[in-house]
């Protein structure tokens, strides 16, 4: 197993008393990153209204410091704290919410137990999906400390047309191992950098209007649960197209597609990746 990076980063405790989980003060813990070429899907379910949410994302993305690439962020505005005042509100009026992200966040149980919490892989531990944020560093590394080659791999192809605001994905999903059960793939569009209102009660005053929202999940281009594979037998590509006009007011160049492949019977995310819309 080749080490690759040993670092300390600021991780934090989680009390889990409170709807909304406060995030308390950091403390230190090393990390050590092998090589591989397994990825892995953090879904962090959020909202505006959370103000110990800021915190959780800060320390996951501060974690992209140490994965890279091999970390991807998914982050899903669901629940009780993504809901939105009315137009003549002043704050949180924007709708971040999808109609995939709150299937996905009923049918798992997530914001339920309370924010900030969401799914690493869509792994159980414990019999559970959903994690608490202090526990997605340890399943990350679970994941990622998995030096074996991973069992399939994925390239994203994108083109987008900027007159029609149409982007054409192709997905091609290479079978290195065999997958033994049903395995789906599922095509999702996130977006970075959005400006606008969020809670955070590390923050004086706590409600902040230029926020910038990461990885933002917007839409999907296959579904909430994706396209079966017919064959995962090892040698083979399965290849999918897929066509989706963005809204006007998403930017194409904060944009990206992630794409994966999962066990349909265990929802276990067997491998992820991520391509830019615009490249």
């Amino acid at each position: 197993m080749k080490t690759l990076k040993l670092i300390c980063l600021p991780l934090f405790a989680l009390l889990t008393f409170q709807s909304c989980d406060e995030v308390e003060a950091p403390y230190k813990e090393e990390i050590i990153v092998v090589g591989g070429d397994r990825k892995v899907l953090v879904e962090d379910y959020t909202g505006h209204k959370c103000g110990n949410c800021p915190r959780a994302a800060k320390a996951l993305h501060d974690l992209k410091d140490v994965y890279g690439d091999r970390l991807i962020i998914m982050s899903v505005h669901a629940g009780g704290f993504a809901t939105v005042f009315p137009p003549s509100a002043p704050y949180y009026t924007y709708d971040f919410r999808t109609p995939e992200g709150t299937e996905l966040d009923t049918d798992f149980g997530i914001s339920a137990i309370g924010n900030p919490n969401g799914m690493v892989n869509r792994r159980q531990v414990n019999g559970n999906y959903v994690l608490s944020s202090t526990s997605w560093l340890g399943e990350i590394s679970n994941v990622l400390g998995d030096a074996s080659p991973a069992p399939v791999k994925i390239e994203i192809e994108n083109t987008f047309d900027a007159t029609s605001r149409t982007l054409q994905t192709e997905i091609n999903s290479e079978f290195v191992n065999s997958l033994g059960g049903a395995h789906k793939l599922c095509v999702f569009l996130v977006e970075d950098s959005i400006i606008n209102w969020q809670k955070d009660y590390d923050a004086s005053p706590e409600d902040i209007p230029d926020y910038v929202h990461r990885d933002v999940l917007r839409t999907s281009m296959n579904g909430t649960y994706g396209d079966a594979i017919a064959n995962t037998s090892a040698g083979t590509i399965d290849t999918k197209n897929y066509s989706k006009t963005l809204d006007a007011t998403w930017n194409e160049n904060n944009m990206k597609v992630i794409s994966f492949v999962y066990n349909e019977v265990t929802k276990e995310i067997i491998q992820v990746e991520e391509h830019e819309v615009i490249h």
